[in-house]
């Protein structure tokens, strides 16, 4: 559908005078020391253990206590706060300086538009056959195609594509949400026979921000830095399929750190060897600025918004400087470029946070916010691994569990950004087997941030992520390695290294393999139990529905348009005078994306599958009042699947009987049964059985009471297949 129209304690208060704090802390010799056989009261958590308990063994904390323990291994409770609008990080230069720069200052008006902006399929039409790309791909994915406001601004899928990908996601009859995306193989060129990853379409070139040079295969930030590299052959920024070879961050907290992208790619000085940052913007302008390039927008998404009247009216209010510029000049390119666009987006995405969630009731005083469980979980979260405890917070503190606990600034900046950056051990994403193509070299591994720094101090090092907002993220680390977050807690349980070459490298960090200290073994040593206790907290405590729904009187913004935002004719009826369609973006796309399937997971359209499917009448069976007809249905087309769902309609029903199992109505009347496909597709040569109950719409009559009275059988109707979520 187009457009025309409290007290802090340090580690070494809690140890017995004849240990060093140079030394671990065994937990149990500790507490024999100090207990001998007497109860003791352990006054820098302020929970009273008796003889043989830890603190992580204690299931008795109360609420009053453990707020106090937490406040006291990271500062002061209020450091774990998550501010209001008014009050979050201002914009902060790549040396950290704070800046008052008001190109850089969030209003109102820059984060709605930015939103809109971050969601709208128009910007994506920078495709360019010169370098391999398919023109039918333009204008049919957005920011929003990788960043789903359902799985925190994730993909929720472990191939990440924009432009060249198709669908957003399905869900399943439990009513659960389901990311899908894939390749495009009906429009996209086929490039090799042999895959070269699982999931491999056999249709990607390279992955975004890789590009190839006549010496050299780098990031975008290549070719400003010495030696020249040469001419620029190809990129990853511009062939068929805008695919990464990283795990989609989270976006919850983007305010929260100067260093976006996992490798700290944006807001990195422009001197460092692998930056692009020439403006030496902050981290939210510099990450806005690289994936306009990056995704298909840079250059080419101006002229596109011009022409959309709603869009002009949104970047006068959001610009009112540069609005008067423009009128004066008569040249509204000094209103709506590359420029305002990127200034709006990270506007937008500074706000994005989550506020409510039950871990901040509890802070604000909610004594029965978090489960017993949770509370375990959580005074694992917060107890050093030294002290028997997890020690997460020790990379994971401040508002959005994301930085330092002793990093006094709450984005990460100064001396403390290196310290964001860790060598887990862990394998690489499946799409760096492009790369690894591409430089003729199968033992490549991605980097990380040395090929930001060009340090080898930073080798195989990725960025600290948030813990908020986790539950249904799906895949984690940033080769998405685990889908499990039980299982993602048990790797730092275990301390074992996934990948023999970054486990060997001089980079991968103690906090990970010995996290108790030198002389214990690797790992941290948790029982089934507390794993399980530290599971429940991330995954349950620290999600807020309300950054998934919109939710009236929360304070946390959805982070997709929701209500509010698209619906003109209420909420903004002046952008509704100047066209803008209610439920749709102001271009009048479908949100985030623009292709067929994307358009059926948003029931905007429905794809007919009656010819492409064999129905095939396995038994009839007559009941007292009806009958019950089973139909086997078969994909019969070779290489194209069913997906999304399957709707099973039933036309020419006589007017005497009812579908009885029916899950709707047509727009025209006819009943229909949505079948939710197992892994949301029918794929070739797979079948499914499905049931049709009908019965008569009126009681059957005594034998002898008029010709209306007997049985008419059902026959005559006939099926019709659609694939597609919504109503038909």
């Amino acid at each position: 559908m187009k457009k025309k129209s409290h007290v802090q304690f340090s580690e070494a208060e809690n140890r017995p005078r004849d240990i060093p704090a140079s030394e671990p802390v065994d937990r149990h010799r500790f507490l024999k020391q100090v207990t001998g056989v007497f109860a003791v009261s352990l006054l820098c958590s302020g929970v009273v253990l008796t003889q043989g308990n830890s603190p992580r063994e204690d299931s008795d904390n109360s609420p009053t206590q453990l707020r106090q323990f937490i406040g006291g291994q990271v500062g002061g409770i209020r450091k774990l706060m998550v501010p209001d609008d008014a009050h979050l990080p201002q914009a902060r230069l790549p040396d950290g300086t704070l800046t008052s720069d008001p190109r850089f200052q969030t209003t109102e008006a820059k984060r709605y538009l930015g939103k809109l902006l971050f969601f709208d399929p128009e910007r994506t039409a920078r495709i360019i056959p010169e370098f391999g790309g398919v023109l039918a791909t333009s204008q049919t994915g957005s920011c929003g195609s990788c960043h789903l406001g359902e799985v925190a601004g994730k993909s929720g899928t472990l191939l990440n594509m924009n432009v060249g990908g198709e669908g957003r996601g399905y869900t399943d009859a439990a009513g659960n949400f389901i990311p899908r995306r894939r390749a495009r193989v009906d429009i996209l060129p086929r490039l090799r026979d042999t895959p070269l990853f699982p999931g491999d379409a056999l249709v990607d070139e390279l992955p975004t921000l890789t590009d190839v040079y006549q010496l050299a295969v780098g990031n975008p930030g290549r070719f400003r830095k010495l030696p020249p590299p040469g001419l620029l052959l190809r990129t990853g920024r511009l062939d068929a399929l805008d695919s990464v070879a990283r795990n989609v961050p989270n976006m919850v907290g983007v305010a929260f750190n100067n260093r976006q992208l996992l490798g700290g790619f944006a807001g990195e000085p422009d001197a460092s060897s692998g930056a692009l940052n020439p403006f030496e913007f902050p981290a939210q302008e510099n990450v806005a600025q690289l994936l306009l390039d990056a995704h298909r927008m840079q250059d080419f998404e101006s002229a596109e918004l011009q022409e959309i009247p709603a869009f002009v009216k949104l970047f006068r209010e959001a610009f009112p400087e540069e609005a008067a510029q423009a009128d004066a000049a008569r040249n509204l390119n000094l209103l709506i470029n590359d420029t305002t666009v990127l200034r709006a987006t990270a506007s937008f995405m500074r706000t994005l946070v989550t506020r409510n969630t039950p871990f901040d009731n509890f802070l604000a005083g909610d004594n029965h916010a978090l489960t017993v469980g949770q509370r375990r979980g959580s005074k694992l979260f917060f107890t050093a691994a030294t002290n028997g405890g997890a020690g997460c917070f020790s990379c994971h503190a401040g508002p959005m569990l994301n930085k330092q606990v002793n990093d006094p600034d709450v984005t990460g900046t100064g001396q403390f950004v290196e310290e964001n950056f860790f060598n887990l051990g862990l394998s690489d994403h499946p799409l760096q087997a492009l790369n690894r193509l591409a430089r003729n070299d199968p033992n490549f591994i991605d980097d990380g941030r040395r090929e930001i720094t060009g340090r080898d101090s930073a080798a195989f090092k990725f960025r600290a992520p948030t813990m908020r907002q986790l539950n249904g993220s799906r895949f984690f680390f940033h080769n998405g390695s685990f889908t499990n977050l039980r299982d993602v807690v048990q790797y730092f349980n275990a301390g074992v290294p996934q990948n023999a070459v970054t486990g060997a490298a001089s980079t991968l960090t103690p906090r990970f393999t010995n996290p108790r200290g030198p002389g214990f073994p690797r790992g941290l040593g948790l029982s089934d139990r507390e794993v399980d206790d530290i599971t429940d907290f991330l995954e349950n405590a620290l999600y807020d529905p309300a950054f998934v729904k919109l939710a009236p009187n929360s304070t946390t913004r959805t982070m997709q348009p929701n209500a509010r935002d698209l619906i003109y004719s209420v909420y903004r009826p002046d952008l509704a005078a100047l066209g803008a369609i209610d439920g749709f973006m102001p271009s009048g796309l479908p949100i985030s994306n623009n292709d067929p399937l994307s358009r059926r997971d948003a029931g905007l359209e429905f794809l007919d599958v009656t010819s492409q499917a064999r129905t095939q009448l396995t038994s009839s069976t007559s009941t007292e009042r009806g009958r019950q007809d089973v139909y086997k249905i078969t994909n019969t087309n070779s290489s194209t699947v069913i997906d999304t769902h399957l709707l099973i309609i039933v036309q020419g029903l006589a007017s005497q009987f009812q579908l009885e199992n029916a899950s709707g109505t047509t727009s025209n009347g006819a009943p229909y049964i949505r079948v939710f496909l197992s892994d949301g597709v029918l794929l070739a040569g797979q079948s499914i059985t499905q049931t049709l109950t009908f019965t008569r719409r009126e009681p059957v009559k005594a034998e002898g009471e008029g010709q209306e009275g007997r049985r008419v059988p059902v026959t005559g109707y006939s099926l019709h297949l659609l694939s597609g979520q919504g109503n038909p």
